[in-house]
Order: structure tokens, then C-alpha cells, then sequence
């Protein structure tokens, strides 16, 4: 099932579990989507779209670049009244995107849930919760939106190693994200 992203701001809550300034918090209305990209895309952070740049700049988040052991990838945090999300340096470049973009996830779509998610550490295994499918989602649409998927196929990059580079992901995440689509039958 795939996550509506038209209107963030229906996942966002005024009302925090945790004892979070509310500078931390951040406004409550985020940019759709096509904003994300267009404003992206007037500061030149697209092709691909700068992960790091709009966490950054457009959501008010910190990314911190940490050794998270072998089996983490990512996390979201509060540090120093905060929200940061936390990526293992040592992952390779197009890991690091998806993990920032599914802990952007997590923090659009369940900040307000708990206090601070114990179980917020995404770790690759096919054990996941309805809560990391959400985050995966939500990423995989983040950087892999519809509209430039049919853009790039129709400007010749037509397989998915092709795209996988085009967005700077893994084959496998494009081949999720195709399969989700419908573009193709298996996964």
C-alpha cells in the first residue's frame, strides 16, 4: 500500500510525547512532493535529488555521519534538542540516501507516536514492521517519484540499472519501487 504524501502535515501532531523545545519541532505544514523537487530543483540539488541538501534545508534536520556497526543503517534521534538522523558512514553512497530519506520518514510520519521510538534503528532484514514498511515507502516515493520515473524512461532510461543510476539507488530499490508501480510483475 502506498503512502499518500500529498499532505504531510496529517502525520504531524502539535502535540509531542517528549519534552522538545518547539524549535525542534519544526513547522507543521511540509512541502508536497513536487514542491520538494522544484524547489530542489532552483538550487540545482536535483539529478539526483539532494537528499542531504532538502533534510537539511527544507525539513530543518541535522544528519550525522557515525560508525553504527554492522547491521545499522540509520536512525532518528534527538541531539542537543534536535531531531537528527543518524547514517553509518560506512555504507556506500546510494545506501545512505535511501536510509536518510526512510528515517525522514520516520520523521514525518511517526515523530508523534511515542516518545522517542526505541525501535527507530533501521536494520536490513526481511523482519520488517508495518512502521519500517511505512518509512521504506515513503522513501522510495520521496526519491523515486512517479512523475520522474516516467520522465527518465522517457528520456531513454529504460532499464533498471539505468534508473537505479539515474536517482543514484540500488537496483534493488528501483526494482521495488517498478514493481510497486506495476512498470513490472516481479519483484
Amino acid at each position: 500500500m502506498a503512502t499518500d504524501l500529498s499532505n504531510w502535515s496529517n502525520f504531524i501532531s502539535n502535540k509531542q510525547q517528549h519534552s522538545v523545545k518547539p524549535e525542534v519541532l519544526g513547522p507543521t505544514k511540509y512541502p508536497s512532493i513536487k514542491e520538494v523537487w522544484s524547489m530542489a530543483q532552483k538550487e540545482k540539488k536535483t539529478e539526483p535529488l539532494d537528499i542531504k541538501w532538502v533534510v537539511e534545508n527544507l525539513f530543518s534536520l541535522k544528519i550525522m555521519e557515525r560508525d553504527l556497526g554492522e547491521k545499522a543503517s540509520g536512525f532518528l534521534n534527538i541531539l542537543d534538542d534536535r531531531w537528527c538522523i543518524f547514517v553509518n558512514k560506512f555504507e556506500n553512497e546510494r545506501r545512505k540516501r535511501f536510509t536518510i530519506a526512510h528515517e525522514l520518514g520516520h520523521f514525518l510520519l511517526h515523530k508523534d507516536k511515542q516518545s522517542i521510538p526505541k525501535d527507530i534503528i533501521f536494520f536490513r532484514d526481511e523482519n520488517t514492521d508495518q512502521v519500517e514498511q511505512e518509512a521504506n515507502n515513503f522513501a522510495s516515493e520521496f526519491l523515486m517519484p512517479e512523475h520522474k520515473i516516467y520522465e527518465y524512461i522517457n528520456e531513454g532510461y529504460n532499464t533498471i540499472s539505468a534508473l537505479a543510476d539515474k536517482f543514484c539507488l540500488s537496483t534493488p530499490a528501483v526494482r521495488y519501487r517498478l514493481y510497486k508501480l506495476g512498470l513490472i510483475s516481479e519483484y
